[in-house]
């Protein structure tokens, strides 16, 4: 009976997780209703792109089925301290060149497999600092746990990570709601978007196009430095030009 209610607690647990807002697309692709996660990594996605995951290889990528498979505790409180899509891609996307693509809901799988490879195995898309090498070694335990992972415990535990001269001591997130009655910068609307600045750290959130009053329920995620001074938040609306 205790095992029974061990598994129920604990897919309710990873069925509020993905109930999420952030959580209701896939990570890598947008595309709506993702029923696949990666374990170790900590995001949900859909079928095409879970498939690209599977062939990194589990040292990678551990992919369970959300409603299908038997989940850990672990394992769900590895999601859980993630944190979801958009403190995962907050991390593995901060540093996307400009006028690079992510691939869409309907992309190629070639184009889903290259970015994704990038992304998660080649890490092209991290601080450098942040850039960790995983094991080779399947038989150890090291080559079977997340890069993800690694990286927040790079942030949040003893071993503080450094980048260049700065010390970084912990992780900010900072949650984006919503705007009311925003200033109108182009014709009768605008496209506002929220920047946050810590440090030398700067981080954006999502532009809604054409919305006075925007809703984001959006996570951003900046890392502390150990003589770090306030937070900095600017609304930004969006001018076109014409």
């Amino acid at each position: 009976m205790s095992g029974v209610k061990k598994s129920t607690s604990a897919k309710i647990r990873l069925r509020g997780l993905l109930n999420q807002p952030d959580n209701r697309t896939c990570a890598d692709c947008g595309a709506p209703d993702p029923k696949w996660a990666s374990a170790n990594i900590g995001v949900f996605l859909c079928l095409k792109c879970c498939g690209v995951h599977r062939s990194l290889g589990t040292h990678i990528s551990k992919v369970l089925s959300v409603a299908l498979d038997e989940w850990s505790d672990e394992e769900i409180d590895a999601m859980i301290e993630v944190g979801g899509n958009s403190s995962a891609n907050s991390i593995y996307e901060a540093y996307i060149p400009e006028g690079y693509t992510k691939p869409g809901p309907n992309a190629s799988n070639d184009e889903r497999r290259k970015f994704i490879k990038s992304k998660y195995e080649l890490q092209e898309f991290l601080k450098a600092s942040l850039r960790i090498t995983s094991g080779k070694d399947s038989s150890s335990s090291s080559s079977q746990s997340n890069i993800s992972g690694k990286i927040l415990d790079t942030i949040l535990t003893n071993s503080t990570q450094k980048e260049g001269m700065v010390e970084f001591i912990g992780l900010l997130k900072v949650k984006v709601v919503k705007g009311t009655n925003l200033a109108v910068r182009d014709m009768m609307t605008s496209d506002p978007y929220v920047v946050l600045t810590l440090g030398k750290q700067t981080v954006q959130s999502t532009v809604i196009s054409s919305n006075l009053n925007p809703v984001w329920n959006e996570e951003l995620m900046l890392s502390v430095p150990s003589n770090y001074g306030p937070v900095k938040l600017v609304s930004v609306i969006k001018r076109n030009v014409y």
